[in-house]
């Protein structure tokens, strides 16, 4: 009888040091659309212009367990008055309950090309659990490209407005 109770004992003891499941980290996906447009200068003479309409097509990634960490990708298309096409990447961090601030790279490709930074702060205005419609300004800085003026900086100070979804 004592072996088959030493071993009892060994099991019980040693079900106890058998790992538990542990679910794993998960991503957080969000979508989001938009359309910005707003005021440009640069150039050898400082001058002042409207900036091109941009649609911004993009999305954000993060891990349930850091939900302060978003990474952001996105696809630029300005339409007018010039049509092109570019991408951006960007880092974010929640500031407060409804707001983001966000900084990154951005450039443009296609016809000429524009290579510079992008920071923004976008205010979410819920609409449900999952959706939120996004405005705030963003200022755009271009200072390596094909379509630059004469070794110039070109800066966007833009008004952004969109929609949000967290999928």
């Amino acid at each position: 009888m004592k072996p088959v109770l030493a071993l009892s004992a060994a099991a019980a003891f040693l079900a106890t040091l058998a790992p538990s499941r542990a679910d794993a980290q998960q991503y957080v996906i969000g979508a989001d659309a938009s359309v910005s447009t707003g005021a440009e200068g640069g150039g050898p003479f400082f001058d002042i212009y409207r900036a091109r309409t941009r649609l911004r097509l993009g999305a954000d990634i993060h891990v349930d367990e850091f939900p302060d960490d978003l990474f952001e990708l996105g696809l630029l298309a300005e339409i007018e008055p010039k049509s092109s096409i570019g991408a951006d990447v960007r880092y974010a961090r929640p500031f407060g309950p409804h707001f983001v601030l966000d900084a990154g790279a951005l450039g443009i490709a296609v016809p000429r090309s524009l290579v510079g930074v992008c920071g923004g702060l976008t205010y979410r205005m819920p609409l449900s659990k999952a959706a939120q419609v996004t405005l705030g300004p963003e200022g755009d800085f271009y200072f390596v490209g094909t379509d630059l003026p004469g070794g110039t900086i070109v800066w966007e100070i833009r008004f952004v407005g969109g929609v949000r979804v967290q999928l």
